[in-house]
This record gives structure tokens, sequence and C-alpha cells, in this order.
């Protein structure tokens, strides 16, 4: 602990930030303890640093995979740690290039370069072995709605580094002595009050009435087990048909949107037709929905949504394109056949080849699934076909009450602070509702009785107190925001990936200079 004491501390404050402890102030102060220590060490001390707060933070913050050892047994215990040593790796690269940067110049190894590494390796780890960023410091600060709002500018990786800026100006103002000292928390003053200042210039009121979109959220809550039964295939699909009759009695409905897998069977099967088909004829309001296909030509099952339109005829499908590694699919595989022992029950999945945007009720809507919400660049791809709004459908029945619902919960949010679209959530177990594109969240309407019956909650219900319930409502949906910069959320980035490159070429430039003898 006193070698590595304060970087546990960074650990476990950063975790508390994000759901479902959801103490995002924390933010602002969870890494000064890891970056103070990590002052006048070298790189590869403060590298271990770096890595062993990463690692605690992962551990806490991904305790929800542990649930998997129900589905895989042992194997699922062995791939979280595996898990979060590769993701606390990224961050011990961060402590060690920043490290090493400062001791070749102290201006190179400043507050600004360390959240401008650490917007360069958020923006790594969305992409490395196919991409999970799930904790991106920008996530715990998603109900921060006014420093949200930078991620409309740059993307999450710009939210993420305000943060870590104002973090590092702090741990070194500790640090510091004299004027310096004095400068840098002006510094972190500044950051902290025009972060939110300007934010909260960008947030706009919702705009509802020029594209009027009323979607019906059914929240099913079916659990897995009931998935898996045959039995209940039918069932499952009448009883979420019955419930969004009663939605289209009480208020007027453009779309019905059902969670992830409702439909465990393929489409056509005649019972579930049958239902699918009187439900949208009887009510003429055309549904998206969560279901198994088999896809003929390759000999496959992917996960897959069908649009259904109002007189009961299939518009079309959409396939996963981006599956959840070791959970629809073992990565190496191939290479390594036991690693499909790690994958929870379902096997492999087969991988969807394309976005798609369909019109709908005037509007142009815009299908991610589940893990899908996870990457900006796929929302952004949507937005770039037209979709005015992203509706994501999801399945974390796996998980019970942990924190994994919360969390996606927040990954949603930044997708329609960035795209500037509102997001429809529709969860199997929870949260459901519809995000505005300024991140301000319209929860369900209420929860279904064991009769049936729908009771609406009353004002100040909290999101979480529909996890794993049976819920639904008629929704408004916004019509698109505009962007502050255009390009910005896909841009910005980038910028800091090549920034990055600039100051460790720099610092090797140093060096050389260091080591080339004079003449």
């Amino acid at each position: 602990m006193k070698n590595y004491g304060w970087a546990v501390l960074s650990g476990v404050l950063l975790a508390l930030c994000f759901p479902k402890w959801g103490l995002f102030p924390l933010g602002w102060v969870a890494l000064v303890p890891v970056v103070w220590r990590a002052q006048g060490l070298r790189p590869w001390r403060a590298a271990i640093q770096f890595f062993v707060a990463g690692w605690v933070f992962h551990a806490m913050l991904l305790h929800w995979l542990m649930g998997n050892v129900y589905w895989a047994g042992g194997w699922a215990f062995v791939g979280y740690l595996v898990l979060c040593t590769i993701l606390a790796s990224y961050r011990g690269v961060v402590g060690l290039v920043w490290a090493w940067l400062r001791g070749r110049a102290p201006v190179l190894g400043g507050a600004l370069s360390l959240a401008l590494l650490w917007a360069a390796m958020e923006v790594a780890d969305s992409y490395l072995f196919t991409g999970f960023g799930w904790g991106a410091v920008a996530y715990s600060q998603g109900r921060d709605l006014a420093l949200a709002q930078w991620a409309a500018v740059g993307g999450t990786p710009l939210v993420s580094a305000v943060v870590v800026l104002f973090n590092a100006l702090v741990a070194l103002a500790i640090v510091e002595k004299g004027g310096i000292r004095w400068l840098r928390a002006a510094a972190a003053v500044a950051v902290l009050v025009l972060g939110h200042v300007v934010g909260a210039a960008l947030l706009d009121e919702a705009d509802y009435d020029s594209r009027p979109l009323a979607v019906g959220l059914v929240q099913t809550d079916f659990p897995l087990e009931m998935k898996w039964d045959a039995e209940y295939g039918v069932e499952m699909v009448r009883n979420a048909a019955e419930k969004s009759r009663l939605l289209a009695e009480q208020k007027p409905v453009d779309l019905f949107v059902w969670p992830e897998a409702v439909i465990m069977h393929q489409i056509e099967t005649p019972g579930i037709e049958r239902e699918v088909t009187a439900l949208t004829k009887e009510t003429g309001v055309p549904l998206y929905v969560g279901s198994v296909r088999y896809d003929a030509d390759q000999k496959g099952w992917p996960n897959s949504s069908y649009l259904i339109a109002s007189d009961g005829t299939i518009v079309d499908y959409y396939d996963k394109v981006h599956l959840c590694p070791f959970g629809e699919y073992a990565p190496f595989a191939r290479h390594f056949p036991f690693l499909k022992a790690m994958v929870p029950a379902i096997g492999d999945v087969m991988f969807g080849e394309e976005a798609k945007a369909w019109p709908v009720g005037g509007r142009t809507i815009g299908p991610l699934i589940c893990f899908e919400v996870l990457f900006a660049r796929m929302a952004e791809e949507l937005r770039g076909m037209g979709a005015d709004c992203i509706v994501v459908i999801t399945n974390l029945g796996w998980f019970g009450a942990s924190g994994a619902i919360p969390q996606e919960f927040e990954f949603a949010r930044l997708r329609a602070v960035e795209t500037r679209l509102p997001v429809v959530h529709c969860a199997n177990t929870g949260i459901s509702g519809v995000f505005d594109p300024w991140g301000r969240f319209t929860l369900i309407e209420g929860i279904f009785d064991q009769f049936g019956r729908l009771r609406r909650f009353k004002d100040g219900v909290s999101p979480r107190a529909t996890i794993m319930r049976r819920a639904g409502g008629v929704l408004p949906v916004a019509a698109p925001g505009k962007r502050p910069v255009p390009h910005g959320p896909r841009v910005v980035p980038w910028l800091a990936v090549a920034g990055s490159g600039l100051l460790v070429l720099a610092g090797l430039a140093t060096a050389f200079k260091k080591h080339t003898p004079k003449p």
C-alpha cells in the first residue's frame, strides 16, 4: 500500500464515478492521486502506477462480467481477469509515455500532454482488438449535461480530456512550489468553469413539433431461461403484442419498438407470424423488433432485427455488425479452439455486413443492437446515411441488476449528444426511454402489473427503479439538433492521436539532441 496505495485509491474513485454508484463529481479528482504519485518516477515505475489504477478501476467497473460464471463456468472468471489486464495496460502505456516525456522536457510532460495522451488512448481503446472503450471517462459524466455537450464538439474523447486536464493541473499544482503552483491552480479553475459555461451555452430546447414521432416502447423483462425454452417462443410475442395494443389504445403511436431477442424463433414461424401480423394490421402501426434469423446463403445465425410494416409485411432486416467478443463469438477460436468454452451458451453468431436506415412515419430511423451503442463511429455512419433518429434495442438480462445496465444507458446518452440525434433506447430488463439530442432523458411511463395494466409513475421516479421490471409507454421523439462543429466528433479524436504522435516525436528529438556529441 505504501507503493501503490495512491494508485489503488485513484482506481476506486474513478470506478465510483460510473453507474451504478454514479458519484460522477468524483471524476474531477479521481486521477489526482495516481498523477501525483507518478511524479518524478522513472517511466516504467510510472507505468506500473497507472496500470494498477487502471486494473482496480476496470475490476470494479466490469464487476458484472462475473455474472457469466453462471452461464459459462470458470472460464468467465479467466476472461474477466484477462480483459481487466489488457485494458489496464493501455493506462500503463499512457503513464509510461507521459513520464518519459516529462523526463525529456517539462514542457512536453505537462497537464495538457497527459490530457492529449489520455484522449488518444481512449480512441485506441475503441478500436484495438475490435474495440472495448467501456471505461472512457466521459461515460461517467453524462449526468453533467453541461460538460457532456463537449461531445458534440469533439466526441467523448474530448469530454474525457477536459476532466483529465483538470486532474493533472491539480496534481501538478500540489507538486509545484511558488508562483507556478498558483498558476496551475488558476488554470484548473478556468478549465472547470469554462468547461461548464461553454457547455451550458451549447444546450438548447428540444423540438418535438416540426417532425413529430411517437414510439410505443415495451420493456418485456423476459428472463433468459424463458427465452431459451422453445415452449415460450410464441407466448413471449403474444405477451408483448398484448401490451403494445394497450399502449395504442391510450395514445397515438407511430412505431412500436420491442427489445433485442424478443422473437427467439424465425419470424416466419406460424404462431409468431400470426401475432406480429395481427398487431400491426389491427393498430395500423409498424413494429421494430429484435429477432432470430437464419441466413440460408451464409448458413449462419446473425443477431437480427426486423422492421414490420403496418400491413404486416416485412420491410427489411438488420443484422448486428459489431458483435460482442466472448458474448456472441470467440475471437481467435480458429487458432485456439478452447476459447469457445468461454462463450456463454449461445455459440458463434454470424456477423452482419452493413448498416441500414429506414423511413418510418416521416422520419428515418437508424438501428443499433445492444453492444453497438458503444461505438461512436457506428452512430456517425447512421447519421451520414440520413438517419434522424437512432433506435437502440438491447438485452442485458445476462447481468441481472448489476452496473451493466446503467453503464450502457450512459453510452446511449453520449451517442445522442455526439450526433445531435434523438436516441430511442428499448431494453429487455431496462432502462427504456428516449434521449433528446442534448442527452436529456424521458423515462417510459409506467410498470405493467400482474393483470397487464399500466401503472404510471409519479414524478421523480429514478430510471433505476425500472430495472428488471415489465414496463412501457408512448413517448415523443424530438427532431434532430444542429451540431456546433459539424465534423468535430469524427475529426477531433484523430487530432488527439496525431497530437500524441507529435509529442512522442518531439520527445525523441529532444533525446537525440541530448545524446548528439558536440563538435
